[in-house]
């Protein structure tokens, strides 16, 4: 149904709901393309309607947001910009294509039944809505289980893609799917403590029959009983497992981390044991050039078919279901002798083929020469201040957090005594697995589960406690928080294993346009070394810092060529001159655009020193932005404040006596009956005057249109006149005129309101009355206001409405000669949008 009006906190009116055998199950939430940021828009009236109108939320499944153009998509309940998603199309982004491919019937009845999920991670619920790509990747398994001969897959979906979610609808599809008879699935992680987490996730899903092996024991009891459910385990436990223990054919066998898996014989125990099952791998780094990447291949794609599915780094960044990742790098003092690391870290770390954090590990700490240069203390303390100057200047001041990747659980306490040198000790908490045999040193950090519970969700939490976690293996996989930021990196790591650990910055959060690396260890000074992949594979997800320099010189080249061809130098004329220059919207769009690439890359660099030689220059592209905002962005005054200004570039604005009060300076005409003879007197440019006669009317009807209600109805005639000299259906010197004489029609109407003795719902009415040439304006006004009373409830029945119609149809026609009474009244095309735009201004009035 399309504007469906419902109270509860607050009486409102969403744009459409969609119904499903008279449930409320979506809403939809479209705006102008003309309108600024107007998805986000969107998105925040969705979010009011859900504190607003709580009893019709509670059927809402998910919502939708259309401004013309692009369609977004997300689930009800929690409203986070992480899971507002862009729906696409094969043939690109055609809105009548996702329209039609979003709300068709199959497709919505599939996000209702399998699509939707909860999710409890660190004691949290979350909904989730999914996305294409996982999708698409669930339609591909069953189809390969199904309708071919194949039995293998690999999906290579980039960190942060939600893999598990897409497992655990695709066991529930594959569970569900009677051509199977009641399959076995097996779901395989590589880690005790992923393998308790996924447990946990599956179960918050409400799957049901779920077993956790227990042991190698266990799992084989489980196999040999012909156990018909889900099996979690991790691979470990197939260690020993005897040949063809099962060899039933409806066993589907979903593997996490799958390069992992192809580590010493645990793969080969578990393809001999299940001989007929099908294999899954899931991975969320692409395939190295080494024999990792080529075991798994061999494992699980097909010469023809490397991935069963693909989503890569570019394609997430795209979407927004990442951030693209930026490093730096230290001053070389600070970094390890390259010998020693080639000698005693990357070359074993190739010869063992070393995938796991684990495997990993084992390498470090026979390595006793890199591990004395990166547990002096004299070092640990100059990268410990370099951390606390960096942290105060770059991350805090955005609110976000970091993580300190140190070699080993000792140098995590190292680095915790050495920063609360710099940093208060509540910025900071280690988090590492406790052994018994540890020293004073290790045991002074030592934490119980439910510490590192609480630790682990506080820091998800920007007002609480910690902002910096010293981590060494521990949470640098499967763990999920979008408030982390910067990566501060003195642990040499390669291939799949770094890829993991700094992808952990990569999830999208509120203001959060990048994640940072800062390398400690020297590891980025040849990124080919550490990262064995196709450089396409990772070509937009991760990039040096200093790439982000030569763009902003780049595009502030840019913003200033085109200003070159404005006259901003006099600094009395430069905000008429601003206005007049960038009155064509299509420069006004590509100088707004350029700013704000220019923007966010402040945001990141700031506050290098890079950034001092252009200071001004960006100072005056920010002037230069906000005149612009304020001068034609009708929504601007309402708001006062800016979604697309970030917090370093709030900062400047708020430092600046200049920068904050622009608005003030944008002039402002009084709007009086005498305004015609104002604007023409004015020796501004004709198209200045449009502008400051718009931006005037939008401000005297925000501030009046409580009193005023019929000043709605004129709001709309303004952004018409606009629209048309837009779309050059009128010249500049029609639309100034016509502005004009609507700011005349406001002035006298004030005064004709005050004298007229009608209330302001009745007046309302009356001006409707009259711009349509109707008779004796006033007395017909109050009689359809009093016939309006009588059906309060037209706005929520349609029947009550269609009967209202009836009634002012009888009211406003001349009565025929010897017509009969209460018969159906005869309508016209101008009576019919009469009565609309009545009923439509009491909309507005209640």
């Amino acid at each position: 149904t399309k504007e469906f009006w419902f109270e509860d906190r607050a009486k409102r009116r969403a744009d459409i709901v969609l119904f499903l055998n008279g449930l409320p199950i979506g809403i939809i939430e479209t705006k102008s393309p003309v309108v600024e940021e107007a998805e986000e828009v969107a998105f925040g009236q969705i979010k009011l309607y859900n504190e607003d109108l709580p009893e019709l939320f509670k059927f809402l499944q998910f919502y939708a947001t259309c401004d013309g153009i692009r369609l977004y998509y997300g689930p009800t309940w929690k409203y986070e910009s992480k899971t507002f998603y862009r729906w696409k199309t094969e043939n690109g982004y055609k809105l009548e294509n996702q329209i039609k491919t979003f709300l068709d019937s199959g497709e919505v009845l599939k996000t209702l039944e399998d699509y939707i999920a909860f999710l409890s991670i660190d004691d949290e619920v979350k909904k989730y809505i999914l996305k294409q790509h996982q999708r698409r990747t669930i339609n591909k398994i069953l189809e390969r289980i199904l309708a071919t001969e194949k039995n293998k897959g690999l999906i290579w979906h980039t960190q942060g893609a939600y893999k598990t979610l897409t497992m655990i609808v695709s066991a529930k599809k594959l569970r569900e799917t009677p051509e199977l008879e009641n399959p076995t699935i097996l779901v395989v992680v590589d880690r005790i403590e992923l393998e308790g987490q996924i447990h946990q996730n599956f179960e918050a899903f409400g799957f049901p029959n779920v077993v956790r092996a227990k042991s190698r024991e266990h799992l084989r009891t489980l196999l040999a009983s012909d156990y018909r459910g889900l099996i979690i385990t991790i691979i470990h436990k197939f260690e020993g497992m005897p040949k063809h223990i099962n060899e039933r054919k409806n066993i589907v066998v979903l593997i996490d981390e799958a390069h992992r898996s192809q580590e010493g014989d645990l793969g080969n125990y578990m393809h001999g044991a299940l001989p007929n099952a099908f294999y899954f791998g899931f991975t969320g780094t692409p395939i190295d050039r080494g024999k990792i990447g080529r075991g798994t291949f061999a494992t699980f794609g097909y010469p023809e078919e490397p991935y069963l599915d693909k989503y890569s780094i570019d394609e997430s960044i795209e979407d927004k279901t990442t951030v693209p990742l930026y490093y730096t790098l230290t001053p070389t003092d600070l970094h390890v002798d390259k010998n020693t690391l080639e000698e005693e870290f990357f070359k074993v770390v190739e010869e063992e083929g070393a995938a796991s954090i684990e495997g990993v590990n084992k390498i470090i700490e026979r390595a006793k020469k890199l591990k004395a240069v990166l547990k002096s203390y004299d070092r640990i303390d100059k990268i410990a201040e370099h951390i606390a100057e960096h942290y105060r200047k770059f991350i805090e001041p955005l609110g976000f957090k970091a993580f300190i990747v140190a070699v080993d659980r000792e140098a995590c306490a190292l680095y915790k005594e050495a920063v609360d040198k710099y940093l208060p000790p509540e910025y900071t908490r280690v988090v590492y697995t406790g052994d018994h045999r540890d020293g004073e040193l290790l045991k002074k950090y030592h934490i119980s589960e439910e510490e590192e519970k609480t630790i682990r969700k506080a820091f998800k939490s920007a007002e609480e406690m910690p902002k910096i976690l010293i981590v060494t293996e521990k949470l640098l996989t499967g763990y999920d928080a979008p408030i982390l930021y910067a990566m501060y990196l003195d642990k040499p790591l390669k291939d799949h294993t770094l890829l993991q650990a700094i992808a952990r910055v990569n999830r999208p959060y509120e203001g959060k346009t990048c994640g940072m690396v800062v390398d400690y260890i020297g590891i980025f000074e040849n990124l080919q070394r550490a990262l064995a992949f196709d450089s396409k594979d990772i070509s937009r997800g991760l990039l040096d810092i200093k790439l982000l320099k030569k763009r902003f010189e780049d595009w502030i080249r840019q913003a200033k060529e085109i200003l070159s061809q404005a006259d901003i130098e006099d600094e009395e004329r430069r905000v008429t001159n601003i206005i007049d220059f960038f009155f064509d919207e299509e420069r006004r769009t590509e100088f707004v655009k350029i700013f704000k690439q220019i923007q966010e890359l402040y945001e990141i660099l700031s506050p290098d020193e890079f950034l001092r030689d252009y200071l001004r220059d960006y100072q005056l592209l920010l002037q230069v932005y906000k005149i612009i905002y304020n001068a034609f962005n009708p929504e601007a005054e309402k708001k006062k404040i800016h979604r697309d200004i970030l917090k370093k570039t709030e900062e400047l604005i708020k430092g600046s006596v200049e920068l904050k009060n622009i608005a003030d300076a944008l002039p402002v005409y009084e709007i009086n009956k005498d305004i015609a003879n104002l604007v023409r007197a004015d020796k501004l440019s004709e198209r200045v005057k449009i502008a400051n006669l718009r931006r005037s009317l939008n401000i005297y009807i925000d501030e009046n249109k409580e009193s005023q209600p019929f000043l709605f109805s004129i709001s709309e005639k303004i952004e018409e006149i606009i629209s048309q000299l837009r779309e050059r259906q009128r010249s500049v010197e029609s639309a100034l005129s016509d502005l004009a004489k609507l700011a005349e029609e406001i002035a006298v109407s004030k005064e004709e309101q005050e004298r007229s003795g009608l209330s302001k719902e009745e007046f309302s009415i009356f001006w409707i009355l009259r711009s349509y040439g109707v008779d004796n304006p006033e007395a017909m006004a109050k009689r359809i206001y009093k016939a309006i009373e009588k059906h309060q409830d037209w706005l929520y029945n349609d029947k009550i409405e269609r009967r209202l119609r009836m009634s002012l149809y009888r009211v406003l026609q001349a009565p025929k000669v010897g017509a009969i009474e209460n018969t159906t009244p005869y309508t016209t095309p101008k009576l019919t949008e009469m009565v609309s735009n009545i009923l439509k201004m009491h909309r507005i009035l209640v």
